[in-house]
């Protein structure tokens, strides 16, 4: 019975931890959030809030307001935009979800510490009835 409860318990254990991992380069990690906590981060004023996408999608789409646009294949030539403080959080999302994992990554390779990335892109926050602002 004592074995049972203690696998029992670290299944538990198990369980719980792993929706709370990010995503990993070497040491260092960035977190994917859900819609609702990637909202309660921007209504914290947590971070600098970074749209990923293209210039196209941006206008034709529609962003969240208070973010700046900077596509994932800029990031690097234009790192001047970014926070000087590596430390600072960086709120990544993109349409989908996938270039803001590229972008996370690369933010780390840059230096951040703290990036965490809506994982279900604009897409998600979109359907989950969150606003977006038009250009």
């Amino acid at each position: 019975m004592r074995n049972r409860a203690t696998t029992l318990l670290i299944l538990a254990l198990v369980a719980l931890t792993v929706p709370l991992a990010g995503c990993t380069s070497g040491d260092t990690a960035w977190v994917r959030l859900d819609v609702d906590d990637f909202a309660d981060d921007i209504d914290a004023e947590v971070g600098f809030l970074l749209d990923v996408r293209t210039t196209t999608e941006w206008e034709q789409d529609g962003y969240i307001e208070g973010a700046a646009l900077v596509p994932h294949t800029e990031l690097e030539a234009r790192a001047d935009e970014l926070p000087e403080d590596k430390d600072a959080p960086l709120l990544v999302y993109c349409r989908s979800g996938n270039r803001s994992q590229q972008a996370a990554q690369t933010l780390l390779d840059l230096g951040y510490t703290d990036v965490r990335e809506l994982k279900t892109g604009i897409t998600g926050w979109v359907d989950s009835g969150r606003p977006v602002v038009h250009p």
